[in-house]
């Protein structure tokens, strides 16, 4: 299982080859090749380096070289988007997560199981190291060991979601160590809710920190994350509570990052998603923005994890539009279904921000497969944002917002509806949300879980939440909407016997020895 332990020795220098978050910190790059593990960690420039090393990986759109960037493989999942590309066979992988056919042989579960135990392994070799490194600066030791928690658990969640029955690692390996079994997914998810906690504890608020420091994790951060996890596993398990955290202590979470942290809605929708300079990056409604550069000029084809841009930027938008157009070329993946579009009242302030429709434009395009004459306007590729260094496909700058304030409010109106709260509370957290987006006079309706979920529907579109917000619900939810048949080409399956998780990559299986077992319905 030799994927689940990094085998790179030198990647710390070449990690913070980037700017470090969005920090205007200076990092020694100097020569790296004598730079190893076994004398690196010494004082607290390695360990800030360490630190960046451990999110560089959340830039890592197309690990192994699979175009797989969770947001777009998420929606592919759920049934807002169908597979696209340039053909059927353009990258098949899409195509089978589509259609509920994943091969246990397939190259993007493989790469997603790669990127984040990479991800996870930059965080345990910090805490193995930094106890014995000279860190001089007070509660720096403290906020990078904060960081690297909540990254570890930022990492095993989205590692838990899609496979479900996952080697939990808290250390970094020896290689008699490497045969790794599963853990149970409460296991799991118990070290979730205890590096979160552990988290919000040590880490300072976003109303605390300089604009210098803008996109490194806050406890409010942890917090946001906190309660997605906590409704997640309730939800998809049908458990009562989150191990280590209780209702109480979740609706208290909430409450605490809505009343105290800075964080709030932007007064106009369109504006969480500005998308030529100035941007509107790191703004108070962004809880935590993967924080996408194209500063590194770096990354080929050949060798796509040293780019820093978003490829889902490059991979979502349409084919060869007019040279004269401001749009870049895109490689028209993930289809957007016209049912979905046309969901949106025309009134909804969120609908112009959220789609883009060529045609309405008068702008042509060659439409690639299963082409419906949608994309999505919130991560559109523009030549304004096209790397002037490096290849521009790989470079494009736009970040990604994880999660907004607006999603607070709709998980914090959720768990006051379903978990010990007020009706009061959860209608004011909705109504807070959905008035934004229409227009004067708007009458919301009395909240209810199928409206709450009717609005996270509209407000996070394209924004990855989907696939899971129908897994919470249930399988037999979650297959009545991801299963379409329009006939061929537009055709979406739900997998039931693998209850909506990825098959673990055969080939981690057989490094293992057999010691771990595919999920069921593969």
């Amino acid at each position: 299982m030799k994927n689940i332990i990094s085998r790179k020795r030198a990647w710390v220098g070449v990690a913070v080859l980037s700017a470090f978050i969005s920090c205007n910190r200076k990092i020694d790059l100097g020569p790296i090749t004598n730079i190893v593990e076994s004398n690196f960690y010494k004082n607290e420039t390695d360990c800030l380096q360490g630190v960046a090393a451990a999110y560089n990986v959340l830039l890592w759109d197309a690990p192994q070289n699979q175009n797989a960037p969770f947001q777009l493989v998420s929606e592919v999942l759920a049934d807002h988007c169908f597979a696209g590309g340039a053909s059927a066979t353009d990258i098949p992988g899409v195509v089978n997560m589509d259609r509920g056919i994943v091969k246990t042989t397939d190259l993007a579960p493989q790469a997603l199981w790669y990127k984040y135990y990479n991800g996870i392994y930059r965080c345990n070799i910090l805490f193995d190291k930094i106890p014995g490194a000279v860190v001089t600066t007070a509660g720096a030791k403290e906020r990078f060991i904060g960081e690297a928690k909540f990254l570890r658990a930022y990492y095993y969640f989205d590692l838990v979601r899609l496979f479900g029955n996952v080697p939990l690692i808290l250390k970094s390996l020896a290689p008699s160590e490497y045969n790794q079994k599963q853990n149970d997914p409460a296991e799991v998810y118990t070290q979730i809710a205890k590096d979160l906690t552990d988290a919000i504890a040590v880490l300072p608020r976003y109303n605390q920190i300089s604009a210098n420091d803008l996109g490194r994790a806050t406890s409010d951060a942890a917090r946001a994350l906190l309660m997605r996890v906590w409704l997640y596993y309730t939800g998809y398990y049908q458990k009562s509570e989150l191990p280590g955290v209780t209702a109480v202590q979740i609706l208290q979470i909430s409450e605490d990052l809505i009343n105290t942290s800075g964080h709030d809605l932007l007064s106009k929708f369109s504006d969480c998603f500005v998308l030529t300079a100035p941007f509107n990056n790191n703004n108070k409604e962004a809880v935590f923005e993967i924080q996408y550069s194209s500063q590194a000029f770096s990354g080929n084809w050949s060798y796509r994890e040293a780019a820093n841009g978003n490829l889902a930027t490059m991979l979502w938008s349409m084919r060869t539009p007019p040279s004269a157009s401001i749009y870049s070329a895109g490689w028209s993946f993930a289809p957007i279904d016209t049912a979905f579009y046309n969901k949106f009242d025309n009134t909804d302030l969120r609908k112009a921000a959220t789609f883009l429709v060529p045609k309405n434009l008068s702008i042509s395009y060659t439409p690639g497969y299963q082409d419906l004459g949608v994309f999505p306007q919130k991560w559109v590729a523009l030549k304004a944002n096209q790397s002037p260094k490096g290849d521009i496909n790989l470079n494009y700058p736009n970040h990604f917002t994880v999660i907004r304030f607006s999603d607070v409010l709709l998980m914090a109106a959720e768990l006051q509806l379903l978990h010990g709260g007020t009706a009061g509370k959860a209608q004011q957290y909705f109504e807070k949300v959905a008035r934004r987006a229409r227009p004067a006079g708007y009458v919301p309706p009395t909240v209810s879980l199928d409206v709450l979920y009717n609005e996270r529907d509209l407000e996070l579109a394209l924004e990855g939440v989907r696939y899971w917000d129908l897994m919470r619900r249930g399988m037999d939810y979650a297959r009545d909407r991801i299963n379409v048949n329009r006939g061929e080409p537009f055709f979406s399956r739900f997998n039931d016997k693998a209850k909506g998780l990825l098959p673990i990559p055969s080939s981690e299986i057989i490094i293992s020895n057999n010691n771990l077992k595919q999920n069921e319905g593969y």
